[in-house]
């Protein structure tokens, strides 16, 4: 049964998870690397604590060479931990008096998912592994495992959810808010969008794509502005749109205020800015802003497209300068207009 026929079981896990956020728990949750040197980071758990294996990449694999070694590495171990002797292993640790409370309602939870959406989940970061692996050009098959248990399939959607409203945020060693609150908002999601979509859907190097469009707008806008790049995607291609979404793992790197402000200044045909009060609050919004005004500063402004959500006053935009009302057009019918920029922009039809 898929998420969108669960809706009374997330309310349900919504209303326990939301009392015991209440409580302010004295509970953490932290995520680890094990390689062959070791743990990393190091330190000392407090009690009473809760560790569970998340993923392992065991490494390449040649079949003819390397199979006895991962069948007697299978038949040592202890599958509670995972398979021996892998390159690399992610853990999370629950602290706090209250772990095991946490633990048998995120079981609870991790039960949502269907085996696909399950697999969604905990394979997400082996198979950005995967990948780089295979750009290296080397021989034998990367392989690696996941975890089944549902608390492991909760974290690692925890972790999802983190991806996708705090880009970065979900390769921190200590993960905040605190695992009640940070489910409570995680199943506040799965209400309002029941779907579990691949987050990282490009692998080429975003400095050196040239954008027919990129997307400004406040994460409270997330949702509208997902349906209108959702509706674009079929007319204009992959790599083509710059929607932080589909380029997280590329972004999660220092002075990322510079490679954004790049990509509106130099790397886009068409900004399109989602204006609302969220906009003028947001100290990202400000930075993308910034590359945005020098767009109209070089008086290249047939670059730079208004979509207004309400009347807030926003720095550097006047009441001469024309927008869309995202009120009264839906997500479509704003994609199309976008299209109908672009066509006057390129010369070409993409209609």
């Amino acid at each position: 049964m898929s998420l969108r026929k669960k809706r009374g079981e997330i309310q349900r896990l919504l209303e326990a998870f939301e009392c015991e956020a209440a409580k302010f728990h004295d509970l953490q949750i932290s995520t680890y690397l094990v390689s062959q040197d070791g743990v990393q980071p190091q330190r000392k758990f407090s009690s009473p604590n809760h560790t569970i294996m998340l993923w392992q990449y065991y490494g390449r694999i040649q079949p003819h060479h390397d199979a006895h070694r991962l069948l007697n590495d299978l038949e040592d171990s202890d599958l509670q931990w995972g398979i021996r002797g892998p390159s690399l292993s992610s853990f999370a640790v629950l602290e706090g008096g209250t772990c095991d409370l946490f633990v048998r309602m995120a079981k609870r939870a991790g039960n949502l998912f269907t085996k696909k959406e399950a697999l969604v989940i905990k394979s997400r970061v082996l198979k950005q592994i995967f990948h780089s692996e295979r750009l290296d050009e080397q021989s034998g098959k990367p392989t690696g495992v996941t975890n089944d248990n549902p608390l492991a399939i909760w974290i690692n959607y925890l972790l999802y959810y983190l991806s996708l409203t705090h880009p970065g945020r979900e390769h921190s060693q200590r993960i905040d808010p605190d695992p009640f609150t940070l489910s409570l908002l995680a199943l506040e999601r799965l209400m309002t969008d029941p779907v579990i979509k691949r987050v990282d859907q490009s692998f080429s190097k975003i400095t050196e794509i040239k954008f027919r469009v990129a997307m400004s707008f406040p994460g409270e806008k997330r949702t509208y502005v997902s349906k209108v790049v959702e509706a674009l995607r079929p007319k204009l291609g992959k790599d083509t749109i710059f929607y932080d979404y589909d380029y997280q793992s590329q972004l999660a790197r220092p002075n990322l205020d510079t490679l954004l402000q790049e990509i509106y200044r130099s790397n886009s045909e068409l900004v399109v800015i989602f204006l609302c009060s969220e906009y003028a609050q947001k100290q990202w919004c400000g930075l993308e802003w910034r590359a945005i005004r020098d767009i109209i500063k070089s008086r290249e402004d047939d670059r730079v497209m208004f979509i207004r959500f309400d009347n807030t006053q926003i720095d550097g935009v006047l009441s001469i300068d024309g927008y869309i009302d995202a009120s009264a057009f839906d997500e479509p019918e704003i994609a199309k207009f976008i299209l109908e920029r672009l066509a006057v922009l390129s010369g070409e039809t993409v209609l």
